[in-house]
């Protein structure tokens, strides 16, 4: 009999990680991507303790590593930089503590890594494949999923690992019954950078190992390290300004030239007077730029996630805003947890129960996801905050008092990081 075969949507960083935890089990996963052709997309990212554990069992982290310079400190202060909030070296035990660092990666670096990962471990990727619509057949035990290209693939079950514009979700719940319509615009915009420099020599001790956070009035802004030069303080920052705006169409397109690139460094100047010098420096610094909503999607019960022979993974079941820094990550934790509950295949053993499987991994997921998912949208409307200085001065405040207790920030970083084993 040949072995089961995972239908898995969507080739960003869940769908190649899914699919390798997978076939190390016996399973044969097909891979399939919507755009014709993975390339540029995004910025950057913040991998967590708990998401490099799980990229560590399919490569190993300190490769990725040897460009680049883990997190070593936290970092909350005012917009001129003159102000500290907050601050721990915590990171900088976070190997000791959960056996994992935390790293920044450019997006398209981790995505053509995991491509490559996706070859050498000869699992086929699809690209051009937009899905469409899927039928489940329980007396055949198989799916069928439909392509918007007119291509049919049949396969054993399906994984939407296709974000928050899944495909895979809205087909699941239209046949609950709901439509959801379109993402919901948060009201906040993000503009994001990549710069290269001296990064010590724009922040200090910051610029090398920190992710700091600069807070202004309207303006929120992150910034750490995606990749080193050894033996010199040259790098890449990646940064992102978060601030109030109206809907853009979300292209992640990044700017690296010409008059837009100019308009848009134009837009940050502007919206940035009164900010750290060394800030503003990467800014004009940047080589390429990308704005893009923030959109938001309402929360779903476990028992929405799943169908007989589907079943949703990462932003497709519980999309979140970046604030928490944990969209990413807890996608990854969800490839661990589901690949665990799949069942050995490797001696030929056979599929039952999927539906099940779904459930017990939808019911451990769900609780968890949409308490973080709330928590990101939280932050998120404490940073920007509108409505002049004294509304500031509150929220300066409080980040003065939750970082005051450094007991209660390490108990709070260990109940994610500790995940998810």
């Amino acid at each position: 009999m040949p072995p089961p075969t995972p239908l898995i949507i969507g080739s960003g960083i869940a769908g190649p990680i899914l699919a390798i935890l997978l076939k190390r089990k016996g399973y044969h996963p097909l891979v399939f991507e919507k755009v014709p052709a993975l390339g540029d997309a995004g910025a950057s990212l913040m991998l967590m303790p708990n998401g490099m554990k799980i990229l560590n069992l399919i490569t190993p982290t300190t490769t990725l590593l040897s460009t680049r310079n883990p997190l070593t400190t936290l970092w909350h202060g005012t917009a001129s930089g003159d102000t500290t909030l907050g601050e721990s070296n915590l990171p900088s035990t976070y190997t000791e503590r959960y056996t994992q660092p935390a790293m920044g990666i450019k997006r398209t670096e981790l995505n053509l890594h995991l491509k490559e990962l996706l070859v050498e471990n000869g699992i086929p990727l699809y690209e051009g494949y937009n899905l469409c619509n899927f039928d489940e057949d329980e007396e055949l035990k198989t799916v069928m999923a439909y392509f918007t290209n007119g291509e049919r693939v049949t396969g054993s079950f399906l994984v939407g690992c296709d974000g928050i514009k899944s495909s895979t979700r809205r087909i699941l719940l239209s046949r609950q019954g709901v439509s959801e319509g379109d993402p919901v615009f948060t009201g906040l915009l993000q503009v994001a950078g990549i710069s290269r420099g001296d990064l010590g020599g724009m922040l200090g001790e910051r610029g090398v190992g920190g992710l700091s956070n600069w807070y202004g009035e309207g303006v929120h802004v992150v910034g750490y390290p995606v990749s080193s030069s050894s033996g010199s303080g040259d790098g890449e920052m990646s940064w992102a300004v978060t601030l109030a705006g109206t809907e853009v169409e979300e292209t992640w397109k990044a700017v690296s030239d010409g008059e837009e690139m100019e308009r848009r460094k134009a837009m940050l100047r502007e919206k940035l007077v009164g900010f750290e010098p060394g800030l503003l420096e990467m800014v004009e610094r940047a080589n390429r730029i990308i704005s893009y909503g923030l959109f938001d999607r309402a929360e779903v019960a476990a028992e929405q996630w799943f169908s007989s022979r589907a079943v949703l993974v990462g932003d497709a079941a519980h999309p979140t805003s970046p604030h928490l820094g944990q969209g990413g990550n807890q996608a990854l934790e969800d490839c661990y947890h589901l690949s665990r509950l799949l069942p050995d295949v490797s001696e030929g053993a056979v599929v039952d129960g999927l539906e099940d499987i779904f459930g017990e991994f939808a019911r451990l997921r769900q609780p968890h996801t949409a308490a973080l998912v709330k928590q990101a949208r939280h932050l998120g409307e404490q940073r920007v905050v509108l409505g002049g200085p004294e509304r500031c001065r509150e929220r300066d405040a409080g980040i003065v008092a939750a970082w005051s207790d450094q007991e209660a920030v390490a108990e709070g970083l260990d109940r994610l990081f500790r995940e998810p084993f």
